[in-house]
C-alpha cells in the first residue's frame, strides 16, 4: 500500500546523503545483487542501524511493477516462495519477478467488482487476498500475534499484549524450528519477516518504509554483524560546526542499542513506530486521542503463513497449521 502521509512529511533524515551511499554502492552490484552492509537512520534521527542490506532494482510503485497498493498480494507471492525454498532468500532477479508478479495479482483483484465493492480504495486486506487463491498459502491463528507498541502508555490499551511480548513468543520458538515466515501486519502496510535461527529478515516491497526517497525494494538481514546505536552528543556539536572539524572517531557513536538478531526488534520498534507512538502519546496526555487511532497506528499482527497441502480444504485462517510442532505460542497469543 501507499506510504502515509506521515511517511511522505517527515523530514528525510535518511534521504539526501543517506540515500546517495545507499544507491551508490548498490548500483555498482546490480548485476551480481550482493549483500551490502549498510548503515540507516531513523526518520527520528535519534537511532542508527548497521547491518546488510538486499535491494530489489525497483519497488511495488514503480511504473514498472504498477502496484501501488498491492503489498497484500505482494506479501502472499513473497510468503509462498519462501514457504517453497525454505533455505534461500530470492536474488534479485528473483525478488524483481516476485515484485512483478505480485503487482499482477493485484491488478487482477482490482478487475473483480466483488473485491472493489468491498475496497472501493483497492486496499484488500489478507483474508480477501487469501480467499482469492492468490497463493496456496494460510495463516494459523494459533501460531500468530496480535499486539500493540507500548500499550501500557495508554488506558485504553492496559490489558493488550506488547510487542515486546510478542517478540519473546517469536524468539523461544525460532531456535528449536525450521525457518518461519510470517506476514506483519502495521499502518496499512504489509510486508514479510522471516525467522530463523541465525538470523531474522525483514523483506518490505515499499522502499519508503527504509526511509524517505528511496525507491527500490528491500531486503534487511539481521544477525550477528547487526549494530544498532543512538546519536550522540558529539554529533549534535558536529552539526554546528565546519565539515572539516567533523570527527571521524568510532568510539564517538551514541550508546549501543542492541546486536545482533534483537536489532530486528528494534528496528521495528524505533524505525516504523517510535514517531506514531510519540504522537499519540502527546494525545494521550490531551486526553484526545481516539481508539480508533490507536488500532489504526499502533496494532500489529505477526501472522504465520504455511503452504496449504492439495487436499486442505477449510480456511485459508485455520487455527493451526497442519506441519506445526505442539505450538508453545498459543499460552502467548490473543
Amino acid at each position: 500500500m501507499e506510504a502515509s502521509p506521515l511517511t511522505k512529511s517527515i523530514q528525510g533524515h535518511c534521504q539526501s546523503d543517506q540515500m546517495t551511499r545507499l544507491h551508490n554502492s548498490t548500483h555498482s552490484v546490480e548485476d551480481k545483487g550482493d549483500w551490502e552492509s549498510k548503515e540507516v537512520i531513523s526518520r527520528d534521527g535519534q537511532t542508527e542501524l548497521k547491518t546488510n542490506v538486499f535491494f530489489a532494482s525497483f519497488d511495488q510503485c514503480s511504473n514498472k511493477a504498477a502496484g501501488e497498493s498491492a503489498c497484500t498480494a505482494l506479501v502472499a507471492v513473497i510468503a509462498y516462495w519462501l514457504q517453497l525454498n525454505r533455505d534461500a532468500v530470492p536474488t534479485r532477479p528473483e525478488f524483481d519477478d516476485l515484485i512483478m508478479e505480485g503487482s499482477s495479482e493485484w491488478r487482477k483483484l482490482c478487475e473483480n467488482d466483488a473485491y472493489t465493492y468491498d475496497f472501493p480504495n483497492k486496499h484488500f486486506d489478507l483474508e480477501t487476498v487469501l480467499h482469492a487463491d492468490v497463493r496456496p498459502i494460510a495463516i494459523s491463528r494459533d501460531d500468530s500475534f496480535v499486539g500493540f507498541f507500548s500499550p501500557e502508555k495508554f488506558e485504553a490499551l492496559k490489558e493488550a499484549m506488547s510487542f515486546d511480548e510478542i517478540w519473546e513468543g517469536i524468539s523461544r520458538v525460532a531456535e528449536d524450528h525450521d525457518p518461519r515466515v510470517y506476514i506483519v501486519s502495521w499502518n496499512d502496510h504489509f510486508f514479510v519477516l522471516k525467522v530463523e535461527a541465525n538470523a531474522y529478515y525483514i523483506i518490505d516491497t515499499l522502499g519508503e518504509r527504509l526511509c524517505e526517497g528511496c525507491n527500490q525494494a528491500y531486503i534487511l538481514k539481521f544477525d550477528d554483524s547487526s549494530l544498532m546505536h543512538g546519536k550522540s552528543a558529539k554529533e549534535d556539536v558536529n552539526k554546528a560546526e565546519s565539515s572539516d572539524s567533523k570527527s571521524t572517531n568510532p568510539n564517538d557513536i551514541g550508546e549501543i542499542i542492541c546486536s545482533g538478531k534483537e536489532c530486528c526488534k528494534e528496528f521495528i520498534k524505533r524505525f516504523l513506530a517510535a514517531i506514531p507512538l510519540e504522537e499519540l502519546e502527546e494525545e494521550e496526555k490531551k486526553g484526545a486521542v481516539s481508539y480508533y487511532s490507536l488500532h489504526h497506528r499502533l496494532q500489529i499482527e505477526l501472522n504465520f503463513s504455511y503452504v496449504l497441502p492439495s487436499s486442505f480444504t477449510s480456511s485459508p485462517f485455520s487455527s493451526s497449521s497442519p506441519t506445526s510442532a505442539s505450538s508453545s505460542l498459543t499460552d502467548v497469543c490473543i
